[in-house]
C-alpha cells in the first residue's frame, strides 16, 4: 500500500509539468527511487530507428554503443515484447537471454515499463540493477502501476504541450517560434548542467532566399520557405524541434545527440532540400551551422551557431561545425 501511495505522490509531480520531454526526464528520475534502480533510460519506440530520450546514470561508453545499435536498427526482443504487448516485462537475469544487447556494464536485472499514447507503446522506461535477480515477478504489480499512471500523465501533459505548441508557432511555416527556442533552449541548458544531458544545435538559411523574392516574388519566396520548414520538420526524430529564428533561418535542436550525429543528419537533411524544386522553377538549397551545447551562455552559444553558419556560406560543402 505504502508503495502505490509513493506512486501517486510521484506522478503528481510529473503532472506539474509543462511539456513531455521535462515529464520524461521527472518519470525517470522517480523510477530510480521507486524501484532502487542503479540505472534508468526511455527509449522512444514509436519509429525505428528507436532512440533515447532521457539517460540517467549511464556510463557514457554503454550509452554510446547502445545508440549505435538503436541507429542500426538493432534492438533486443525484450523491447518488442514490451511494445507487443503494451504491459511490462521483467527479467530476472538478463544474461539468461541470448537476445540481450550486452554492452559496457550490463545490467543482470532489468524491468521494462511501457508508456502508452494514443494506444500505442511510444515510450519504453527501462530500469536497472547490476544484480542478478534483484527484480523478480514481486516487483511487477508495482511496474503495472507505475505504466497505468504515467501513461496517463503523459497523454493529459500532452493535451496541455498541444495547446501551448498552438500558441507559439510562426504561421507561416508552422515551426516553432524565435521565442519558444529561447525556452526551450534555456530548459537544455538547466538539463546539461544538472544531469549533463547533452545536445545539439543546427543552423540552416535558404540560399540566395532575397535573389527569389526579388525574381520571382514574395509569393513564391513564402513558398519556398514552407516547402524548406516541412522537410525539416517531417524528416526528424520525435524528441527533436524546429525554430524559424528569424527571416529564411530556422534552427533545429537535436536532443541527446553530438556534434557527430548532427553533422550527417545536417548532410541528410541538405540532400533532401537539394531535391525539393518550387513552381518557379528552381531547387532549393541550403547553408548549416552545427554546435553542440558545451557550457557556454545562451547569447554565446547562438553566436557561435551563427558564426558556423556564416563559415558555411562560404564554404564549398555549405556545412561547418562550430
Amino acid at each position: 500500500m505504502k508503495r502505490i501511495e509513493d506512486i501517486l505522490k510521484a506522478i503528481s509531480e510529473v503532472e506539474e509539468c509543462l511539456t513531455i520531454e521535462e515529464a520524461l526526464w521527472k518519470i525517470a528520475s522517480l523510477a530510480l527511487i521507486l524501484f532502487d534502480a542503479k540505472s534508468a533510460t526511455i527509449i522512444d519506440v514509436s519509429n525505428k530507428p528507436y532512440h533515447f530520450v532521457v539517460l540517467k546514470n549511464i556510463d557514457n561508453k554503454a550509452a554510446s554503443e547502445f545508440e549505435e545499435a538503436l541507429r542500426k536498427g538493432i534492438d533486443g526482443e525484450n523491447l518488442k515484447i514490451v511494445k507487443d504487448s503494451k504491459k511490462p516485462l521483467i527479467l530476472d537475469d538478463t544474461f539468461k537471454y541470448d537476445f540481450w544487447l550486452k554492452v559496457g556494464n550490463s545490467p543482470r536485472s532489468w524491468i521494462g515499463i511501457p508508456i502508452i499514447v494514443e494506444n500505442e507503446v511510444r515510450y519504453i522506461l527501462d530500469i536497472d540493477n547490476y544484480e542478478p535477480f534483484y527484480y523478480n515477478e514481486s516487483h511487477m504489480e508495482l511496474a503495472e502501476i507505475f505504466s497505468k499512471y504515467t501513461t496517463e500523465a503523459i497523454n493529459k501533459i500532452g493535451l496541455i504541450e498541444q495547446f501551448f505548441k498552438t500558441a507559439t508557432i510562426d504561421k507561416l511555416t508552422e515551426v516553432g517560434t524565435r521565442q519558444q527556442l529561447f525556452d526551450t533552449l534555456e530548459k537544455n541548458i538547466d538539463r546539461y548542467k544538472r544531469y549533463n544531458a547533452k545536445f545539439t544545435c543546427l543552423m540552416f538559411d535558404l540560399d540566395k532566399f532575397k535573389y527569389i523574392n526579388d525574381a520571382f516574388g514574395h509569393d513564391v519566396g513564402d513558398t519556398a520557405l514552407k516547402s524548406f520548414a516541412k522537410v525539416l520538420k517531417e524528416n526528424l526524430r520525435q524528441s527533436d524541434y524546429v525554430f524559424r529564428y528569424g527571416g529564411d533561418e530556422f534552427i533545429i535542436k537535436l536532443e541527446e545527440a553530438g556534434e557527430n550525429e548532427g553533422l550527417a543528419i545536417a548532410k541528410r537533411l541538405k540532400e533532401l532540400i537539394s531535391n525539393v524544386e518550387i513552381d518557379g522553377g528552381f531547387k532549393l538549397s541550403t547553408s548549416i551551422g552545427i554546435k553542440e551545447y558545451k557550457g557556454e551562455q545562451l547569447e554565446e552559444f547562438l553566436k557561435k551557431l551563427d558564426i558556423a553558419l556564416y563559415e558555411a556560406k562560404k564554404s564549398k560543402e555549405g556545412i561547418v561545425l562550430g
